[in-house]
């Protein structure tokens, strides 16, 4: 039996009106497409769940939460830290016969991430049906702005459905990755911490010298090492002797001794 787990994961469609997001989004969920543009009114909020592939055997059942925002000007600026906060993915949608539409995506995604953070995101290309009589958007440009936020391109159409499920999914999967790698980062930034207190404590007034560190520490970049140090210092936990502008000794507080008592 594969091993399951369970996240919540909150997405966002950014883009300006009428490029197409509602539709993408139903599309998505219900596989149906309506012919009359419907206009969103503020934000609108589906959801829906997905199983995704992680490793050799695992999956991952997420409940994903799909957030609509009116593209009209200004609107992004009212309601940008409610709507952005906690997102864990964004799908920038573009029309390709409107060029405009593109090149707005530079300030969607920069309102999004300003509050959102590095988060996956995808650039999508949508109403790829109307490419051939009606194109507006060459590949150069869409190829320019996706590179720029570092997105993956999608070409889609809500319309016939081409390319919706994989732009979704993608996201997803990208999602779980990033999410495990967070979790992955924590766990040695939480394990360094550890050792750095651990052997400060140890040494006790002696200190640990930069050379000592490395000596008990293998692995560990000095950038690394650096930040940790840095971080316990604020909090007052040890006590940096700087003996040059790249060498250093290390003394636990008491604060620190305390905080590393029956370790």
């Amino acid at each position: 039996m594969p091993d399951v787990q369970r996240m919540k994961s909150k997405v966002a469609l950014i883009g300006e009106g009428s490029v197409g997001k509602t539709s993408l989004i139903r599309r998505f969920v219900r596989d149906e497409y309506d012919d009359k543009y419907i206009h969103t009114v503020g934000t609108k909020v589906t959801k829906l769940e997905l199983t995704v592939p992680h490793g050799p055997t695992g999956e991952v059942e997420v409940d994903l939460a799909i957030f609509d925002i009116m593209g009209q000007k200004g609107f992004k600026d009212m309601v940008k830290e409610t709507f952005f906060f906690g997102c864990q993915g964004l799908l920038a949608v573009c029309d390709v016969t409107r060029r405009d539409t593109l090149h707005a995506v530079h300030d969607w995604m920069s309102a999004a991430t300003n509050v959102a953070g590095d988060v996956p995101a995808f650039l999508l290309v949508n109403k790829m049906d109307l490419a051939e009589r009606q194109r507006d958007v060459p590949d150069s440009e869409i190829e320019k702005v996706a590179g720029t936020w570092e997105m993956p391109i999608a070409h889609t159409s809500a319309k016939t459905g081409a390319g919706v499920d994989d732009a979704f999914n993608s996201l997803a999967i990208a999602i779980v990755e990033a999410a495990f790698r967070n979790v992955a980062e924590h766990a040695v930034e939480h394990d360094l911490r550890h050792k750095v207190l651990l052997l400060v404590s140890q040494k006790g007034q002696y200190g640990v010298s930069k050379a000592e560190f490395f000596e008990a520490l293998h692995g560990v970049s000095y950038n690394d090492l650096e930040k940790e140090i840095t971080k316990l210092e604020r909090e007052a936990l040890i006590q940096v002797n700087w003996r040059g502008p790249a060498d250093f000794t290390v003394l636990i507080t008491p604060l620190g001794e305390r905080a590393t008592e029956g370790r």
